[in-house]
C-alpha cells in the first residue's frame, strides 16, 4: 500500500483484459478494486493509498504519470496580438 505523493495521477491500460490474469488497483479510501479496459484511463489524487493486485497469469502493462500542478514552473510567454489564423492549419499528426 503506498501513495504517489503527486497532485494526481494518471493510469492508462495498455494490454487487453485477456492477455493477463488479475491485477487492477485496490483503493484503501474506495475498499474496491479498479480494473481498466485496455484504452481506458484512471486519474486520481496522488495522496490516495493504493496498491497494484498481483497479476496471476500473462503481463498487464500500463502508462503510468505522475503530475503537480501547483507549481509546475512554466510559463507561457504567447501574446494575443501574435494570433494569426495561418497557424491553425499546422498540424503535427503523432503516430
Amino acid at each position: 500500500m503506498h501513495y504517489d505523493g503527486c497532485d494526481v495521477t494518471w493510469q492508462a491500460m495498455l494490454t487487453r483484459q485477456d492477455e493477463y490474469e488479475g491485477g487492477g488497483t485496490y483503493f484503501r479510501s474506495l475498499r474496491k478494486t479498479i480494473r481498466l479496459k485496455q484504452g481506458q484511463v484512471l486519474v486520481h489524487p496522488g495522496e490516495l493509498y493504493h496498491k497494484g493486485i498481483d497479476i496471476t497469469y500473462g503481463v498487464r502493462c500500463l502508462l503510468v504519470c505522475f503530475t503537480d500542478g501547483m507549481d509546475c514552473k512554466l510559463t507561457d510567454d504567447s501574446r494575443q496580438e501574435d494570433d494569426d489564423p495561418k497557424y491553425e492549419s499546422n498540424v503535427l499528426v503523432c503516430g
